[in-house]
């Protein structure tokens, strides 16, 4: 490499960003991706999170500080966490909205607190729940995709499609945009947008794919920050108003000023009216994993065509989805079926009915919220808790703090608890006394007693907590201190 060529190399990576989008919490893939661990916090297709995976995929291209993620609030703790477990620096860039406003709300808000730095960056920005098999292929698109970038284009991913899929969204590439004359014009291939189809019908897809020229919209995009500024200024008047204030926000955005955003997609809020949008068509492996069926085209197959992931037994079964994430799942003759086990719920259903499952969802919701809201583990900062049993005036978790991890100061006006210690050390404030307790020793805590959990050792604290009472949810908590920042 040339020295002019390094100086380029430097330059284009001091002006590049990434925004990776993790606020969903998609029901498709229900029971394991409930409100509260949604599928990108999951590990579906390998030993790591769909938002792990994100991370690494960009990290060639830009530096750990120039990584905003944007999430919800109820997720903040559990993103920065997957973070900071492969770069410190990433959990850094956390920005927690405090209710979801769709995209374009959350786009503008990391691009106010970039373009507040560095007004000409090109940013990208990218979904934090979709699989790509083909990484250096989605790099090469993305540096193509910068060079309509900074001509003031907004420049989408086209993935190849594979089949008449209706529930994606398609545009049709039009005529090559041309750049100034020079090296980096050279094949980038990029070809300027002249519609987009939302989920189209199936004789309409089909038609797609026969006349070519069309590709599935992937969410993924590359713009320079000014022009976006601009184009929210032109299209978005009401937004861009608001991005002094969004700009100036802390990590966790005031819920006075995100309520006054307006509720809108890029996709309506501004690609629909802009006429310079372009599309860098990529073929990358690429997958919104957005069904079950989904995933199971994506993962690996026995010889009988089954995904099997867990404790699975499968006789006389074929091409089905067989996951299990407690206890033995077992399955004779069945075919071409999705069934998904976790503790506390079980899905059975035809695998080309598994992208409908938000009917489904919405009727276990009216008798059984807590099953599409939260797993039986839960996480939070400090660790997670497992409820093991529960009945009339009693519940009995399991408590898991991480080695200089502790819980917040509280009381609780409903409930006592019992706290049995199984493994590590636990340092308790239980009322006027602080305590050091290690294993199979116990405390009691009356309802109305402050009391603290932490874990000042080197190894993960494991305790039995029995509560007792009236009332035993997790709203019955009076926090007096937190070093997290919860309320």
């Amino acid at each position: 490499m040339t020295l002019l060529q390094d100086q380029s190399v430097t330059s284009a990576r001091a002006r590049r960003y990434a925004v990776i989008l993790a606020g969903g919490s998609g029901t498709r893939l229900w029971p394991l991706s409930r409100s509260s661990m949604p599928k990108q916090l999951l590990a579906l297709n390998g030993t790591e999170t769909l938002l792990q995976q994100t991370v690494r995929r960009i990290a060639p291209l830009v530096d750990g500080t120039h990584v905003i993620t944007v999430t919800h609030a109820d997720h903040r703790f559990e993103v920065m966490g997957q973070l900071h477990a492969i770069d410190a620096r990433l959990a850094d860039g956390v920005l927690a909205e405090p209710m979801g406003r769709n995209t374009l709300p959350a786009i503008a808000w990391a691009t106010a607190r970039i373009a507040k730095e560095t007004p000409d960056a090109l940013i990208g920005v990218f979904p934090s729940d979709h699989a790509v098999t083909e990484s250096e292929a989605f790099l090469d698109a993305w540096r193509r995709a910068e060079r309509a970038a900074d001509q003031g284009c907004i420049v989408l991913f086209g993935m190849h499609p594979t089949a008449p899929e209706i529930g994606f969204g398609y545009i049709q590439a039009g005529e090559p945009l041309e750049f100034p004359a020079g090296p980096s014009s050279a094949g980038s291939g990029i070809r300027k947008v002249v519609r987009f189809v939302e989920k189209p019908n199936l004789a309409t897809a089909e038609g797609f794919l026969k006349q070519g020229g069309y590709h599935w919209n992937g969410g993924m995009f590359v713009f320079r920050a000014d022009r976006f500024v601009a184009m929210l200024e032109r299209y978005q008047p009401a937004l861009f108003a608001a991005l002094p204030g969004l700009a100036a926000s802390d990590r966790l955005a005031s819920a006075e000023l995100y309520r006054e955003l307006p509720e809108v997609s890029i996709d309506y809020g501004v690609l629909e009216h802009a006429d310079n949008v372009a599309v860098v068509p990529v073929e990358m492996g690429w997958s919104d994993l957005g069904s079950w069926d989904a995933l199971y085209q994506q993962r690996a197959k026995d010889e009988d065509g089954n995904l099997l992931q867990g404790d699975v037994v499968a006789v006389n079964s074929r091409n089905n989805l067989l996951w299990s994430e407690h206890g033995t799942l077992a399955t004779l003759g069945l075919e071409n079926m999705a069934v998904v086990q976790t503790r506390d719920a079980t899905l059975v259903c035809h695998r080309d009915q598994a992208a409908d499952l938000k009917q489904l969802v919405a009727r276990v919701k009216e008798d059984h919220r807590h099953l599409t809201e939260t797993h039986l583990t839960v996480a939070r900062p400090w660790g997670s808790y497992t409820t093991l049993e529960e009945g009339h005036r009693y519940k009995i978790k399991r408590i898991v703090v991480n080695p200089g991890a502790k819980l917040s100061m509280q009381m609780h006006y409903h409930r006592s608890e019992h706290w049995v210690v199984i493994a590590g050390t636990a340092k308790i404030v239980n009322g006027e006394q602080e305590m050091f307790l290690e294993e199979n020793q116990s405390t009691y805590i009356p309802k109305t007693h402050r009391h603290r959990l932490e874990n000042s050792g080197k190894i993960p604290l494991q305790i039995i907590e029995i509560q007792s009472g009236p009332y035993l949810e997790e709203d019955d908590i009076v926090r007096f201190d937190d070093i997290y920042g919860r309320d």
